[in-house]
């Protein structure tokens, strides 16, 4: 993911300066405020091609592909000859997993930008999915910073019966935080499995000192194991987080998972830096304090459509990193989302 089209006209007109406001809250992670502020611009400047593809952007980002898909297209429109219209659709339609219509789309983005690097990757990327999709989501992608762990002596076994499950003899005792986390969700293999994977990560940073970024994955299927996968490198840059995102979404599928949930500590996120530029209401916490953040996607089981619900935690762990994890504190998703949505209905 790279940032919108910008403007430096420092006498720019209003919808310029609504894209420049946009532009500054997607590069932020903000896309639901990136959004309002393109939604703005456009009503401003409605023949504005380049508006319609920035939006775009956001609404990737947010897993809202068929909007995108509605932008990109009126972006086409505006500016037929332009290859960024044509990125936003290929890229929406591999969001998707629309190989066939992807490559299609790209293809058309390439003939008019060929030199462009960020096309010709995501080409031969629908390309390969085009051709192994069914057979790549186990595979081991190291060049992308994700590393799949089937089984880990750390982590708790999942049950469903309310219970948080057993840790291995080799680990040291949690926090007893991970017992009084804010869940929030009536289901009980959910509650279950945020406590277990709370609890794991609580483990792994008492014994370390440290937390890897980690995702947990619960399985539909009762008493198969809870998947984990690191993506060490998943929040070195806006195209590392957009990647891993794409692999994590093609995995949660492929093993049917109910519930996914992404942690990490602040430290180690270079983006999105989710923190910046919030008011001291919003973030109250200095720019010392760290702590691990803790997202989840959780399908809505038993709802009479089926939807998903999402989560975020901050756990503050002291200035520094250093001290002891304290009870975790819930934050709007919206905004302080460090993964776009992983589940799709």
């Amino acid at each position: 993911m790279e940032p919108a089209e910008g403007t430096n006209n420092e006498n720019a007109a209003p919808h310029d300066i609504l894209k420049l406001e946009g532009n500054k809250h997607f590069s932020s992670g903000d896309f639901v405020k990136a959004i309002a502020a393109y939604n703005k611009a456009i009503k401003a400047d409605p023949g504005n091609g380049v508006l319609y593809s920035n939006r775009a952007a956001a609404f990737i980002q947010l897993g809202k592909e068929h909007k995108a898909i509605k932008d990109a297209e009126q972006a086409i429109e505006l500016k037929p000859d332009w290859a960024k219209g044509y990125f936003r659709k290929g890229a929406a339609l591999v969001g998707q997993r629309k190989w066939d219509e992807a490559v299609v789309i790209l293809k058309k983005a390439l003939e008019l930008e060929p030199k462009s690097r960020e096309i010709n990757n995501l080409l031969k990327d629908a390309t390969r999915k085009r051709i192994s999709d069914g057979n790549g989501a186990e595979k081991k992608r190291e060049d992308k910073g994700l590393k799949l762990v089937a089984s880990n002596e750390d982590m708790p076994s999942s049950k469903t019966s309310g219970s948080s499950g057993s840790v291995s003899g080799k680990a040291k005792a949690a926090p007893s935080v991970a017992a009084k986390a804010p869940i929030g969700f009536s289901e009980s293999v959910i509650e279950t499995f945020v406590q277990d994977s709370l609890k794991s990560a609580l483990i792994q940073y008492s014994q370390k000192g440290e937390l890897k970024s980690i995702v947990y994955m619960q399985p539909s299927e009762q008493g198969e194991s809870l998947q984990m996968v690191g993506i060490e490198a998943g929040f070195d840059s806006p195209q590392a987080n957009e990647q891993c995102c794409e692999f994590l979404r093609t995995y949660a599928a492929d093993k049917k998972a109910l519930a996914v949930i992404t942690m990490a500590e602040k430290k180690n996120i270079a983006y999105p830096q989710v923190w910046k530029n919030k008011t001291s209401q919003q973030w109250r916490w200095g720019p010392s304090e760290n702590g691990i953040l803790m997202q989840l996607d959780a399908f809505s089981v038993g709802a009479t459509a089926m939807t998903t619900e999402r989560k975020l935690w901050f756990i503050p762990t002291g200035a520094g990193g250093k001290g002891q994890p304290t009870e975790p504190v819930e934050l709007p998703v919206d905004s302080f989302q460090i993964m776009p949505p992983l589940l799709r209905v």
